[in-house]
């Protein structure tokens, strides 16, 4: 599943500091702020990410995309003058976007689904503004383009049930995967994915016929996971994201592009500056009709697009740049907790608990309104998904800083009166308000009495050398930052897990797809709880 990009160059090159890759040039660069030249970063703080612009994509004129979703708008930069002012979009009002792609040329969020966009006039009817226009899930193309970042619907709750044991005697090879590709040079194609081990094949062929025309061969120096076809630029080579992630060496774990020649032989390799200290983003390649990679890369003082330069194949497909060690804070020292025996069973369906409550937003648990804004930070203190939602029916334990309130106290906290949800990062926690955070979740799903923070989550668990043994119930962790308790491994073997977010699940309890390789660049340890039962 797939996605587009851009064409575009400068007029003189800027060496980018990272090691080996010099040539790579620097086209955009945006500090944080809310200025027409800058874009909108949250600053990370203990047990909470950041949060910097979320997506890239580019039009078919080469006008490259920059989804600045905490400023609630799109940049639209010129290809041609990428050091000119951006073109300024603003959002849909509590649009809450967290994907932005373009498909046969035209605009779509991904906010809960699929979300159409058109151009309209601004209210000084010179402006442009962007609106939500009807489109329903869109059509095989578009789900495709945001499924190969990650933006996809969670999959059925029992098959979670299901996967739990199922996971040690899973076959290597797995059933090919199906993506469709938009694609610049070539129109509509059908790409059928499949890969076993360090092998993998993708099989092309046009979306008006059922024969195969091109067979592309990936090789890798050790496991390959996800497979992504991206596009196929107008002199038809096709372009391939690929992850490297093997069992036993971590620091050997990489993020590539790879381009093809028309006719299916390896030529280029990219590799992707994925490091701890980059603010994540959900869509962060994106490939110019005229075949320039294009990588967001974005810290927690700026944001920078580097259109990618890329180096020869060797025989075997290999990260040339070993793995930093992750920047993220030291774990603390270990509590004394009360470990007590769990089935994974039992976790994960206290989990969707979490996930799947439904409850009523009395005016108590909603507030006033428009309600308290946070310190240092440009957001009201209740969660976008409780927005407009007073009397009614709402899903999910809302996400509250510092909080670790258990779901049956959640119920009847709400029914006693009690505040539900705060998104104030940047303030002192406050115990008077229902929900929970990241880690909050995680022990609460895991059954402790205590919140065990981040920092403390290795005492209590043991590290997963193979990040393919991680089962149901099991955890990715970043000490001082945050934790995702992992549910399974999708078909195109990307990570399903829940978390407990301010930002990737509007303020709430929910699941969300990632790419394993993104996870372990930036830090992130696959973890065990010592109290598991197996």
């Amino acid at each position: 599943m797939r996605s587009f990009s851009s064409h575009i160059l400068m007029a003189a090159a800027i060496a980018i500091a990272w090691p080996v890759l010099a040539k790579d040039t620097l086209m955009i660069e945006l500090p944080s702020g809310d200025g027409a030249r800058s874009v909108g970063i949250i600053s990370a703080n203990e047990e909470v990410e950041a949060s910097g612009p979320a997506a890239i994509t580019v039009g078919d004129d080469g006008t490259v995309y920059i989804l600045d979703q905490n400023n609630g708008r799109v940049l639209a930069v010129d290809g041609e003058r990428s050091q000119a002012d951006p073109e300024i979009l603003p959002l849909p009002e509590n649009a809450a976007p967290e994907d932005l792609a373009v498909v046969h040329n035209e605009l779509y969020l991904w906010s809960d689904g699929i979300v159409p966009l058109e151009r309209s006039p601004g209210a000084d009817g010179r402006s442009q503004t962007l609106r939500a226009i009807d489109g329903g899930d869109g059509d095989d193309y578009t789900r495709s383009v945001f499924a190969s970042m990650g933006s996809v619907p969670p999959g059925p709750l029992n098959s979670i049930i299901d996967e739990i044991g199922r996971s040690t005697s899973r076959p290597q090879t797995r059933p090919p995967v199906v993506q469709y590709v938009p694609s610049r040079g070539l129109g509509d194609i059908v790409a059928e994915v499949s890969a076993a081990n360090d092998r993998a094949e993708i099989l092309l062929r046009r979306a008006s016929s059922e024969e195969n025309f091109l067979s592309l061969q990936l090789t890798g120096e050790n496991r390959i996971g996800t497979v992504e076809l991206l596009d196929i630029d107008t002199t038809g080579r096709p372009y391939a994201l690929v992850e490297l992630v093997p069992a036993d060496r971590p620091e050997r774990t990489g993020m590539l592009v790879v381009r093809f020649t028309p006719n299916g032989v390896l030529e280029r390799v990219y590799d992707l500056p994925i490091e701890p200290g980059t603010v994540f983003s959900r869509r962060f390649v994106a490939i110019g009709p005229r075949g320039d990679v294009l990588f967001l890369r974005s810290q927690e003082s700026r944001a920078q697009v580097l259109k990618l330069e890329g180096r020869e194949p060797g025989r075997k497909l290999a990260v040339i740049r070993p793995a930093k060690p992750s920047i993220a804070a030291k774990p603390g020292k270990g509590p004394k907790v009360a470990i007590l025996p769990k089935s994974r069973g039992a976790v994960i369906e206290r989990a969707i608990g979490f996930e799947t409550l439904n409850w009523l937003v009395t005016p108590a648990a909603y507030g006033k309104d428009p309600g308290p804004g946070c310190d240092n930070m440009n957001r009201l203190r209740r969660p976008i998904y409780l927005f407009g939602k007073r009397g009614q029916t709402v899903k999910g334990v809302p996400y509250c800083w510092g909080c670790k309130t258990p779901l049956e106290d959640f119920t009847s906290g709400v029914v006693d009166g009690q505040t539900a949800g705060n998104v104030c990062t940047k303030s002192a926690p406050q115990s008077n308000i229902l929900g929970v955070d990241c880690s909050g979740f995680v022990s609460e799903a895991w059954g402790l009495k205590m919140h065990v923070s981040t920092r403390a989550i290795p005492s209590i668990t043991r590290r997963l050398e193979d990040p393919w043994s991680l089962q149901p119930g099991d955890a990715l962790n970043r000490p001082g930052s945050h934790v995702m308790l992992f549910m399974r491994f999708t078909d195109d073997r990307k990570v399903e897990v829940m978390e407990a977010t301010p930002n990737a699940c509007k303020g709430r309890v929910c699941r969300n797809t990632y790419s394993l390789g993104i996870l372990l660049l930036r830090g992130y340890q696959p973890v065990r709880f010592k109290g598991l039962d197996g």
